[in-house]
């Protein structure tokens, strides 16, 4: 590595890791309030209490890895800036692209951990911190309503419903996937479907078999079925929400759910966001550096404030993309990624712009 090379990732990562600390905090403040309120006025153990917050803390640092890299490299650019070493560089004839480069290379890095984290440790850690509050629930019953509920039985079904109210003991959207003692799948949809210990009373749902060909060749409509499952829908310690699954268990739920014929806009919509969030590390890092750098026509920089606004702009054009996508009116992958690809060519063509100055 080059002495330059070395000079700018140290400078980046120095504030990266206390942008990671700070940020952190910042986003850990209204969990403590809700665990403060669990010790003092529920009476939940602070043990664990202390457990939920070590759990809760890989999927903050997700979030917390895009804000880290664009703040790094806006103030280790606008350090070196305001001490005149950019002008300095440049004026030798160091160009803005080199420069950039290990900015860069320190994005693409960034992106691989959080994509590593966002895969390996989130899913699991936002599993174990759900079974621990829905422990906490059944200590101190509160109103309770999961979204994409997924899970399996030890009989070969597999169940999902895309509400489940605890508290009213009604879900919505119910899928009932089973092989049974048959050789093919058969499927059970039902719009509505309450519960009490495990009997299941299904509303307005219709039943479809499969033969070897994967072809439908048994259908059949319901007004009500009751029906009767292994356990207790409230005691599903396995169940899944699309949180608390990796690409690959997403890539399973959505293809069981689209053969029969459920939509699965949403959970598509979560698994290319998967790869767009860490993506959004290397899309900060790139568009943080004409934003930092002195401009060679005026002699300024942008400044922080205009960062941050441009960082706020960005998480409320992402909000409405995925919300086009989880609503269908977007394809999932298109509204995942157009944030990110928009963004990088903004921050392309101002590096460029930039970079062009001779």
């Amino acid at each position: 590595m080059k002495t330059l090379d070395k000079y700018l990732t140290i400078e980046v990562l120095g504030p990266f890791f206390i942008g990671i600390i700070g940020f952190v905090m910042v986003m850990a403040v209204d969990l403590l309030f809700t665990m403060a309120d669990l010790m003092i006025n529920k009476g939940v153990p602070a043990l664990e209490v202390l457990k939920l917050l070590v759990y809760k803390l890989p999927s903050i640092m997700e979030l917390t890895f895009p804000v880290s890299m664009l703040f790094a490299v806006a103030m280790a650019l606008g350090r070196l800036s305001k001490d005149t070493e950019l002008v300095a560089l440049r004026t030798s004839g160091v160009s803005l692209f080199r420069i950039a480069r290990p900015i860069l290379v320190i994005g693409i890095v960034v992106s691989i951990i959080s994509y590593i984290n966002s895969e390996k440790i989130v899913p699991h850690s936002n599993h174990v911190a759900t079974n621990i509050i829905r422990q906490i629930i059944y200590k101190k019953p509160l109103p309770d309503v999961e979204e994409n509920v997924f899970f399996a039985d030890a009989f070969n079904r597999h169940y999902y419903a895309k509400k489940v109210d605890s508290k009213n003991k009604v879900m919505e959207n119910v899928m009932v996937y089973e092989l049974g003692n048959e050789e093919y799948p058969r499927v059970i949809s039902a719009k509505r479907a309450t519960f009490e210990g495990r009997i299941w009373d299904m509303k307005e749902g219709v039943i479809h078999k499969y033969d070897e060909n994967g072809f439908l060749n048994y259908e059949a409509g319901f007004s009500e079925m009751k029906l009767n499952v292994s356990e207790d829908v409230l005691n599903f310690s396995q169940q899944k929400g699309d949180k608390e699954m990796n690409t690959v268990e997403l890539r399973q739920k959505i293809m069981a759910l689209g053969g029969s014929g459920t939509n699965t806009k949403t959970l598509e919509t979560e698994l290319y966001m998967k790869y767009a969030i860490p993506l959004t590390c290397f899309v900060f890092a790139l568009i943080g550096i004409p934003f930092s750098m002195p401009s060679p026509r005026s002699g300024r920089t942008w400044g922080m404030v205009i960062t941050i606004v441009f960082m706020f702009t960005f998480y409320v054009f992402a909000s409405v993309f995925r919300s086009l996508g989880r609503g269908g009116v977007l394809s999932p992958m298109l509204a995942a990624f157009t944030p990110q690809i928009t963004f990088a060519l903004v921050g392309g063509l101002l590096l460029w712009w930039e970079g062009s100055y001779k």
